[in-house]
């Protein structure tokens, strides 16, 4: 079976930035050469900044990988693009080109100052991760009890007006009950770019029932992460490929068919052992093969769901 992939977040541009390697080639989870199993390739590149920098210098930092970034995909013009909309993302893979498309995990950079969504939107992001960890400007992580600050909920509504899509992985309970409503509002979906279920893993990363339900009613997208504490109890056995098909299978059984993809947090986190990279992906798709998924529903898994998401959407 020949596979396309649509990943909805990596930490990779972090990594190639910060280490001075490329995107051709790089001993990180993804590189050019590594996707090249896949028919088309499309990711999104989420630019995460460092725990420990204060708001501004986490501005800095996304200002300085960005470029970093575009420079990258300057000198690989013949195999890769940015795209920002369905339509470049259609025509990029029409030309055998990887598709690049940037995000942001922790909107604290934002620093309180709403007119930097536009700065944002305008270097090409499409959706923002709104928190990553503690109290922020924005509101709590998971790790909090706290909910979206009054500047939060702005925020959400400026991503909304801006068409920037609000991503509530990282965020804690509160936030998202605090955002449903505002998403209810403004008619549009948010996500949860990579997120497992709260049901099989209860650690706070992961998401509850009724938050999967609410993104589903409003057409959102749901990426399965691939880090081994948000799988199982790893303190019980190891994380396996078979722990990645049980919460698919979970989503599934809650009606995921056309919002659940992978958003394998590649370069961010350790990975069950088989999987050392992008292309190991393969390995589940012959997972889902043995659990009697179909040919035609791994697809939708492994790209054709965000594919008509970013039709709609970007």
């Amino acid at each position: 079976m020949k596979l396309s992939l649509i990943d909805t977040h990596c930490d990779t541009a972090y990594e190639l930035y910060h280490r001075g390697a490329h995107l051709d080639r790089n001993d990180c989870h993804i590189d050019l050469e590594k996707a090249s199993v896949f028919r088309h390739y499309a990711q999104y590149y989420a630019v995460w900044s460092y725990k420990d920098l204060s708001d501004e210098a986490c501005w800095q930092d996304f200002l300085k990988i960005t470029d970093y970034f575009d420079q990258e995909l300057d000198a690989l013009s013949d195999r890769a693009v940015r795209v920002r909309t369905g339509q470049e993302l259609a025509a990029a893979w029409e030309s055998g080109k990887h598709a690049a498309i940037l995000a942001v995990e922790d909107a604290r950079l934002t620093e309180g100052k709403l007119e930097r969504l536009d700065t944002l939107r305008d270097k090409g992001v499409r959706y923002l991760t709104l928190l990553w960890s503690g109290e922020t400007c924005v509101g709590g992580s998971h790790n909090t009890q706290t909910g979206l600050t009054a500047f939060g909920k702005e925020l959400v509504a400026g991503c909304f007006q801006r068409g920037i899509i609000p991503d509530v992985s990282h965020a804690s309970e509160q936030t998202v009950d605090d955002l449903i409503p505002i998403a209810q509002a403004y008619g549009k979906p948010f996500i949860a770019s990579h997120s497992n279920s709260y049901t099989l893993c209860p650690v706070s990363r992961n998401l509850r029932d009724r938050h999967f339900q609410a993104l589903k009613e409003l057409g959102g997208v749901l990426g399965i992460n691939l880090y081994t504490a948000f799988l199982t109890d790893t303190s019980v056995r190891p994380a396996t490929v078979d722990d990645v098909v049980a919460h698919i299978d979970y989503f599934m059984a809650m009606g995921g068919e056309d919002i659940v993809g992978f958003g394998g947090d590649w370069d961010g986190c350790s990975m069950p052992d088989s999987l050392h990279h992008v292309g190991d992906l393969y390995q589940v798709a012959d997972a889902l093969a043995r659990h009697n998924y179909s040919e035609e529903l791994i697809q939708k898994i492994f790209w054709k769901n965000f594919y008509d998401f970013a039709m709609k959407n970007l």
